[in-house]
């Protein structure tokens, strides 16, 4: 149980890093062609803003890991209500 526990959040933290890494690289691809100054591209990094961008991540990852497991078993439930549910719903 508990590998299968280990081996699901794996796979989610890969999905979410999957889409985030997609999005970046659309971003940087329109960066890259816009780019008409002729002076080369510019982009610096500073760290203030490179540090609340992973700590936002990091929260994000966290939220969404916590709240995608309740959802998901919130709709199935919904989707396929077990007699237990059944029987609230008639009452």
């Amino acid at each position: 149980m508990k590998k299968t526990k280990e081996k699901k959040l794996a796979l989610e933290i890969f999905d979410s890093l999957f889409i985030m890494l997609l999005c970046f690289a659309t971003l940087l691809s329109a960066m890259l062609l816009k780019n008409n100054s002729g002076a080369g591209l510019d982009y610096t990094i500073h760290v203030k803003t490179l540090i609340t961008t992973f700590l936002g991540l990091a929260i994000y990852l966290l939220y969404m890991l916590n709240r995608s497991d309740k959802g998901l078993k919130t709709m199935i439930n919904y989707i396929y209500p077990t007699e237990k549910f059944k029987e609230e719903d008639k009452k």
